[in-house]
């Protein structure tokens, strides 16, 4: 999995009324249970994972369709990549790489032209899971349940705690952190990090928050 290192929950600092504290925390934290929509039938629904040594075990139950996802199994956006020599003239070499979006039915060549001789040729493609591309699940890519568009942009989040930590970061009018380059804070879009977004974001969040009350 693209997850190299369990979610670390410990070592918190207290909070603080007004002051928020980057504790370093990634995004992966949050990861062992996640808000999702069914690919199939757009039903509410749940990722569970739990972290075995250097690994991350998942399940996904559809209570509509019935559908079954297991640790390994990928529905989300992903990476059409390959290579061959010209059909024709052997001129080294044709490249494919290509993003496609999920729910679109993957091909197993791509036909790309030579730059040598002008002629296409097919080239067998391999998919390669993207797990950045949308608002998505990082084990089987399953489109988040947890969306809320806004003005300044999208937000999106994995499950309550995810959406708490959120709304404690956007209520802080004092934000610290211990150069922490690559927790989940760090890497929040811009937009979010800017204190004229504090209440738009805290109301997208809390907007969220009420839609998972709600189910």
């Amino acid at each position: 999995m693209a997850v190299q290192r369990p979610p670390g929950r410990r070592g918190r600092p207290a909070s603080v009324p007004g002051r928020h504290f980057d504790d370093g925390r990634g995004l992966n934290a949050f990861a062992d249970r996640i808000a999702v929509r069914c690919h199939r039938c757009d039903t509410p629904g749940w990722v569970l994972a739990s972290w075995q040594p250097y690994r991350w075990t998942v399940r996904f139950r559809c209570t509509g369709c019935s559908v079954a996802l297991d640790s390994g199994d990928w529905v989300g956006a992903v990476c059409m990549q390959g290579r061959r020599p010209c059909g024709y003239c052997g001129h080294q070499w044709l490249y494919v790489h290509r993003r496609i979006a999920s729910g679109v039915r993957l091909p197993a060549t791509f036909p790309a032209r030579c730059g040598q001789c002008g002629r296409s040729s097919d080239v067998d493609v391999s998919a390669t899971p993207l797990r950045d591309a949308e608002p998505a699940d990082p084990h089987f890519g399953l489109p988040l349940h947890l969306v809320e568009p806004t003005r300044a942009g999208l937000l999106w989040a994995y499950n309550a705690e995810h959406l708490q930590a959120l709304h404690q970061y956007a209520v802080a009018t004092l934000r610290e952190t211990k150069g922490h380059h690559r927790s989940m804070f760090s890497r929040l879009p811009q937009w979010m990090k800017l204190a004229r977004h504090r209440v738009l974001l805290q109301r997208a969040v809390e907007r969220l928050q009420k839609r998972l009350l709600q189910g």
